[in-house]
């Protein structure tokens, strides 16, 4: 199914590490006005694969970690089932989707911190099982490794560096590192093997928890930090479904 000839999409937005129940509602609705506004029918969920922030900090971390370095035995092909609680994680994503998404809409992934982790997991199941799995939308994670199938369908988004502001540290977590060999037949390390083609960052105020901020102090020239993702979100998205004619099926 193309997307020229569907107009309608089903996006859900994971969180992540402990979380406030509400955390994510404005950027939800903003979602889902934007899409409206183009014309599109986009239904907006959120899901907490990890829990909200009531839940046991440790446990939450245990779990992200897992899927972390999952995701990097899904990359090289060892493996590619998410492992830890069924309860929670990249598992907990991919059952919720099952059980609330329609076989036949175009899927969009978003995950903020953990929840980008779970995401792409969770859109590689999918995708196996014959789900349309437009793209995958990272903001503010660790560096998991992407599939080379997945690089030009996942966008990840940082804060940019600013003098006299908190920089967002969780990017610096996990790497996208690995092995290429050159043409020479020697082998070199290169930092971005496994890393995603689009990658943007975004000038917000503040830092990891502030991507969605949308009132002051998080204003700037007018914009908010919520309007300034969103932004990034819709100028990637806007490319990405002229160029899609067929789906994700590995």
């Amino acid at each position: 199914m193309s997307l020229s000839t569907n107009k309608r999409i089903a996006v859900y937005i994971s969180a992540g590490f402990a979380t406030a129940p509400n955390f994510l509602d404005a950027f939800a609705a903003e979602l889902a006005s934007r899409f409206q506004q183009s014309g599109w029918h986009g239904q907006v969920s959120i899901h907490f694969p990890y829990g909200d922030w009531s839940r046991n900090a440790l446990r939450q971390l245990h779990e992200i970690g897992k899927d972390l370095w999952m995701k990097r035995s899904t990359a090289s092909g060892t493996d590619s089932a998410p492992v830890g609680q069924p309860d929670y994680g990249a598992k907990s994503l991919y059952t919720f989707i099952r059980q609330h998404a329609s076989p036949e809409e175009p899927l969009l992934l978003i995950g903020h911190s953990g929840g980008a982790v779970a995401s792409m997991q969770a859109a590689e199941l999918l995708s196996k099982e014959g789900r349309e799995v437009i793209g995958v939308i990272q903001i503010g994670s660790p560096k998991n490794w992407i599939p080379a199938p997945w690089k030009e369908r996942v966008l990840y988004i940082h804060a940019e560096y600013r003098r006299k502001s908190t920089l967002d540290p969780v990017p610096w977590i996990g790497s996208w590192g690995g092995w290429i060999r050159m043409p020479s037949g020697r082998w070199r390390w290169s930092r971005e093997k496994h890393a995603p083609v689009s990658r943007q960052g975004v000038s917000i105020l503040g830092g990891h928890a502030d991507y969605f901020r949308d009132h002051e102090p998080y204003v700037e020239a007018g914009m908010t930090n919520m309007h300034k993702t969103v932004n990034a979100i819709w100028a990637w998205l806007d490319k990405l479904i002229l160029q899609i004619d067929e789906p994700i099926n590995e």
